[in-house]
């Protein structure tokens, strides 16, 4: 398991309460949301489904390189493939530590 400083962020966040996670509930909440990551072995339909709900929607998808159990266990959760973020300043942290990670 990668102990880097997305996953490390990506927990903080949880345990301030600012995300949401799972198709369901990443969908519902989708007029409130500033970012959501996607997981590498997410399914094809899963994908399709889910940039057909916020196609009218100003937020970005981005698929991050971790797997669903990795996703699932940085935040202390069961393996999930969807995490959406409710807040803007987390999300520009998160991406931020993706960006590092991916030109480090």
């Amino acid at each position: 398991m990668k102990n880097d400083a997305f996953l490390q962020s990506l927990g903080l966040a949880r345990r301030a309460g600012r995300l949401c996670f799972g198709y369901d509930s990443v969908v519902a909440q989708r007029f409130g949301l500033s970012a959501v990551f996607l997981s590498s072995d997410l399914s094809a339909k899963t994908l399709k489904n889910l940039t057909y709900a916020f196609d009218e929607e100003n937020v970005k998808l981005i698929a991050v390189g971790y797997g669903m159990s990795e996703l699932g266990y940085a935040i202390g959760a069961k393996p999930v493939g969807i995490i959406g973020v409710t807040d803007a300043g987390f999300a520009k942290l998160l991406i931020g530590k993706l960006n590092r990670e991916v030109t480090e």
